[in-house]
């Protein structure tokens, strides 16, 4: 059986770098240097994570841990 959900039964989700709760449709993913989904932050914040165009560090293939075994 399905619930109908209303403005107050719809969870919300706390943006981890504000640390403020949104809703999910007022927040936006951020990517990182190659375009990876990263994190969920809120509108307000998302300009600020992504004023070099990416979030987090730059990475390349070199950074990875594979196993040598892989």
């Amino acid at each position: 059986m399905s619930k109908d959900w209303t403005s107050e039964d719809v969870p919300k989700l706390t943006c981890p770098v504000c640390g403020k709760e949104f809703h999910r449709e007022d927040m936006h993913f951020t990517r990182d240097c190659h375009g990876i989904t990263f994190r969920l932050v809120c509108f307000d914040c998302y300009d600020k994570v992504m004023g070099k165009g990416y979030d987090g560090a730059y990475y390349t293939e070199a950074d990875e841990c594979i196993e040598e075994d892989y």
